[in-house]
């Protein structure tokens, strides 16, 4: 695999581990702001899709039509003569770049490590100081304690 290329219509990519995957064998991604890859990608591990503005379109088709045209733009432009790109020796200097950062960037930000960090940080050290209370289970808007009654809840 030379590029991972994810193109899920936002916000509606699940995690995306598999792209996090590709990126930590050397894979750089081409995808859509969402996901791992709204906070992995860096500019310089791979590529990304603009993020949609608010006066943007929005209807399903016309996305789709700005998503396609965004694409190819960025194949044509970037990614394919990046690949190409040789220098005398046949080595593709640019592309093996972007996969080292690929790379990099996937280690630091997404491994077990700086999970475990996370969730003590955010759950764990709260819920211990008393200052976020779990319920179990979960309630939602449809369960029996009321939106005002209802303590902070992890999910």
């Amino acid at each position: 695999v030379d590029v991972w290329l994810n193109l899920p219509r936002v916000p509606l990519e699940a995690s995306g581990t598999s792209g996090m995957k590709a990126a930590l064998n050397g894979v750089p991604q081409l995808g859509t702001l969402d996901g791992w890859w709204a906070e992995g990608f860096t500019g310089r591990n791979g590529w990304a899709l603009p993020r949609r503005s608010a006066e943007g379109p929005e209807d399903d088709d016309e996305i789709d039509a700005a998503d396609h045209a965004a694409l190819f733009e960025l194949l044509e432009g970037e990614v394919l003569p990046r690949f190409h790109d040789r220098d005398a020796a046949g080595v593709p200097r640019a592309w093996i770049t972007t996969m080292k950062h690929a790379m990099v960037e996937a280690l630091q930000r997404f491994r077990a490590q700086r999970m475990v960090r996370e969730y003590c940080e955010r759950a764990y050290v709260p819920m211990l100081r008393g200052s976020v209370r779990i319920i179990d289970p979960p309630q939602g808007p449809t369960g029996s304690t009321s939106e005002s009654q209802s303590p902070q809840a992890l999910g």
